[in-house]
């Protein structure tokens, strides 16, 4: 049974039916965009699989016991800051990484060398706004990453990053504004860089 173009509806449905091809699926189709996602939370690469490893695994224990409606992109998200930062939690005689959901370094760096475009002038638009990127403050990164490259609406970053979605709105608009500070561009201009910059990065992971 080929589940390849199933909706994510149909998947949870059918993973709360003890689907395993269905649970195969949400795990293939998801697995790239959770590690790249923690990655940019923690740096640690085998902690980071171990993580969500141990997501998929809750996920299938607990596959009863799931709510019957779920955005599922947000709702793996989520699950997946919440694991990690309970891996990360200092318990008392032992000594972990420190993670802080707050204060946590999201995205220690846009890499400029995947963006590589032969064109001089594109090259040097995706040169300025790596640059920019990268001199935003973790929050800010976190929430440009969620909302103009993972495309998610700002009820779905609230609940990931827990804060309301009027505080999504705001933190948005600050990220966007030191952008545009930085680059010294209109926000049309931002608009269509970002989503220029996107592009390159999924046709250099293709």
């Amino acid at each position: 049974m080929d589940l390849s173009s199933a909706s994510d509806t149909a998947l949870w449905e059918a993973l709360q039916h003890n689907n395993e091809l269905a649970f195969a699926e949400i795990y293939d189709r998801y697995f790239n965009r959770l590690y790249e996602y923690a990655m940019r939370l923690h740096q640690q690469e085998e902690l980071v699989k171990d993580t969500i490893q141990e997501l998929f695994i809750k996920l299938w224990t607990n596959r009863h016991n799931l709510s019957a409606n779920v955005d599922l992109r947000p709702y793996l998200f989520v699950a997946l800051r919440s694991t990690l930062y309970n891996r990360l939690r200092p318990r008392r005689n032992v000594t972990l990484v420190s993670f802080d959901k707050e204060q946590h370094d999201f995205l220690a760096n846009f890499s400029y060398e995947q963006t590589y475009i032969n064109k001089e002038s594109q090259q040097q638009q995706h040169k300025q706004i790596t640059e920019a990127l990268n001199q935003l403050n973790s929050r800010q990164k976190e929430i440009i990453y969620l909302r103009y490259f993972e495309e998610l609406d700002y009820d779905q970053i609230g609940a990931i990053m827990g804060i309301s979605v009027k505080g999504a709105y705001k933190l948005s608009a600050r990220a966007l504004k030191s952008m545009r500070d930085i680059m010294q561009v209109s926000m049309p201009g931002l608009m269509l860089l970002l989503q220029a910059y996107k592009t390159s990065l999924q046709q250099a992971g293709s």
